[in-house]
């Protein structure tokens, strides 16, 4: 799917809140492909996860790369960033700085906190 709109989001009529979003992804083929460089890529049946419910979700690593590779780092973005990143197995880990540099290839602050043995 090609549009301009990337992203639904949704509350119940009447409401001011919203409940949750939806995010709309570009594929090619078998592919998921990064809105912001199209050379980073997974296979699409790698990039989601299921809850012990059975919700599926994005692969926290991708979300957060979809938060740092905004062109505007927000506090929760960096919140996230400090409550995930040493959840992730190293090969996660990785990826998302592999990704950030090359969406970011003269440097993002990102990079180096992710290799890091603490995030403080």
């Amino acid at each position: 799917m090609h549009s301009k709109y990337d992203n639904l989001w949704v509350r119940k009529k009447g409401e001011k809140v919203w409940s949750y979003q939806v995010m709309l992804l570009e594929t090619d083929g078998d592919y998921w492909v990064y809105k912001r460089e199209k050379t980073v890529r997974k296979f699409v049946n790698e990039i989601g996860m299921l809850s012990p419910e059975g919700i599926p979700y994005l692969r926290p690593e991708i979300q957060l790369l979809y938060k740092g590779g905004s062109s505007v780092l927000r506090e929760k973005d960096e919140t996230d960033l400090k409550n995930v990143i040493w959840k992730l197995a190293i090969s996660e880990r990785l990826w998302l700085k592999k990704a950030l540099a090359k969406q970011f290839p003269a440097g993002h602050r990102w990079c180096d906190r992710i290799e890091m043995k603490r995030y403080e």
